[in-house]
């Protein structure tokens, strides 16, 4: 595993060029007895293939994959140049850090300076570094705080085995952005360790962007590897973030108190027990809801149009759902709970705001957030159309007529245009965050007056509302803060975007109902725009 130690760092080097300062990297790693001889062939390799700059005056050279046989031993070597070295393209290198590893393991240690590259002017202070410890200060960043709150605690959640729980414990992890894609599958791949009084415990640092803790519990009696099971941790680990969470842990075990997780039966107490930030004690309200396709793009938007005009939070679940809170302001997360007719959902309002905004929300979703709605059938009837709504659709067998609805009148008869959609070449890396976040701010706003001039020229209603609900897609806090996060890890403003628009259309391609599926076309069409 990769970590940075002051006896990595070498202060005050030159070097004329990129060639120059690769070839003392290389020197270092030889002398070290990290690598071969030949290693500095594939740092020359690998730069061909594209840059290794990360920005704020930071690149982190490394070999390809075809010379990891000529790596003895995982390690680094960071070299300060104080009077800069072209790293090619105008980008000025003031620290290098080569890299010896035989596999990916140089994205553990982007990882490690993720908070240091978000910082501003870094490059100016890694220049003016005195002594390897400050220089090494800089890099480790401010401390990061584990994330822990009541999102990030799932008691008596559906599981059948342990597997399941584990990837429940990911998925919070995941909504709560500590970690990527894929990081339920990294966990599957650790050993799990048991605590005593049933409760176990996962932990991993692959795919982690910022420390954070889940806690689940099972719906049933559990049992695993012979032993209890009443409770799992899953730890997203970066740094040290989680050793005051540890020691408090342990305490708690040698105390004979773990069974008080167990058997908690709310968030709070759990938050209590671990030292966890305790949530608010926040008024809510519930409402049905009646329009006839749920919550699709059109009601939703008037819902975070609606929530946007009170200076607050405002959260919004399924009651019945194990799927947490999400912010009400935010369209993509409200059209990823796939709410349906019938569904109750519960409001949750920080209490500076809840009595105007709560009133103001149940009345509008009451009137049906724009569209005519009919009353809820009683419940035994709800319950009949719930059940037709989930019944399983096959795909018509091939050479089968199907009866289909009509667009408009008539028959047309032409030759067929298929439109292949363009791709998109851009780099993967960002010049800096500051630089890439202004040049997404500028697309955004030409992308917003492009949007406005089709609205102004659509004389369908229909149509202007296609629009009008891709202009607020646009202005979705939740999607502008993910990509925000991606560009403080060096990403460029292409590839920050892009990924966030992706996750967030399958995300919408998973939900059950057909309708609100549908709407990932809209998220990577404003995506492409």
């Amino acid at each position: 595993m990769l970590e940075l130690t002051i006896e990595q760092i070498s202060m005050g080097q030159s070097a004329v060029d990129k060639p120059a300062a690769l070839q003392l990297l290389a020197n270092h790693l030889v002398a070290d007895g990290l690598v071969a001889d030949g290693y500095l062939a594939g740092l020359q390799a690998r730069e061909a293939q594209g840059s290794t700059f990360l920005g704020q005056g930071i690149a982190i050279p490394h070999g390809t994959p075809q010379t990891r046989d000529q790596v003895f031993a995982t390690g680094v070597r960071l070299m300060q140049f104080p009077e800069g070295v072209d790293w090619g393209d105008g980008q000025i290198v003031y620290l290098a850090i080569g890299i010896a590893a035989k596999s990916d393991e140089h994205l553990r240690l982007l990882q490690l300076l993720t908070r240091a590259l978000g910082e501003t002017d870094l490059g100016q202070a890694l220049r003016r570094a005195s002594s390897p410890e400050a220089l090494l200060k800089l890099l480790q960043g401010a401390p990061q705080e584990l994330a822990l709150d009541a999102q990030m605690i799932g008691l008596g959640v559906s599981a059948d085995d342990f597997e399941e729980l584990v990837w429940r414990g990911a998925r919070l992890l995941r909504q709560a952005d500590c970690v990527s894609n894929g990081f339920a599958g990294v966990l599957q791949q650790v050993e799990a360790l048991p605590l005593g009084d049933g409760l176990w415990w996962l932990h991993s640092e692959q795919t982690v962007k910022r420390p954070g803790l889940a806690f689940v519990t099972p719906d049933k009696p559990m049992r695993y590897l012979g032993q209890p099971l009443s409770g799992l941790f899953c730890l997203a680990s970066l740094g040290e973030a989680h050793q005051a969470l540890l020691e408090r842990l342990c305490a708690l075990l040698i105390e004979g108190r773990g069974h008080e997780l167990g058997r908690a039966t709310s968030s709070r107490k759990v938050l209590e027990v671990l030292g966890g930030e305790l949530p608010a004690d926040w008024p809510s309200a519930r409402i049905a809801l009646a329009n006839a396709h749920g919550l699709h793009a059109r009601p939703a938007k008037i819902l975070a149009q609606l929530a946007k005009s009170f200076d607050g939070e405002i959260r919004v679940r399924i009651v019945d759902s194990q799927d947490s809170a999400v912010s009400v302001k935010s369209l993509s997360k409200l059209l990823s709970l796939g709410a349906r007719r019938g569904q109750v959902l519960e409001l949750i309002a920080e209490p500076s705001i809840a009595a105007d905004a709560l009133p103001a929300l149940l009345a509008a979703i009451e009137e049906g957030l724009g569209e005519e709605v009919e009353p809820l059938p009683a419940v035994s009837q709800q319950r009949e159309v719930i059940a037709d709504i989930a019944e399983v659709l096959i795909a018509p067998a091939s050479g089968a007529q199907l009866q289909a609805i009509p667009a408009a009148p008539g028959i047309a008869i032409g030759p067929a245009h298929i439109q292949v959609q363009q791709a998109i070449d851009y780099p993967l890396r960002g010049e800096s965050a500051a630089v890439e976040r202004e040049r997404l701010k500028q697309a955004l706003s030409d992308v917003r007056t492009d949007i406005q001039g089709l609205i102004e020229r659509s004389k369908a209603k229909a149509i202007r509302e296609i629009f009008i609900t891709h202009q607020e897609m646009l202005d979705d806090p939740e999607l502008t803060d993910e990509v925000d996060t991606r560009l403080k890890q060096g990403e460029s403003a292409e590839a920050a975007w892009m990924a966030v628009i992706e996750a967030a259309a399958r995300q919408q391609e998973s939900l059950q109902d057909a309708l609100l599926a549908e709407r990932a076309a809209d998220l990577r069409d404003i995506g492409r725009r």
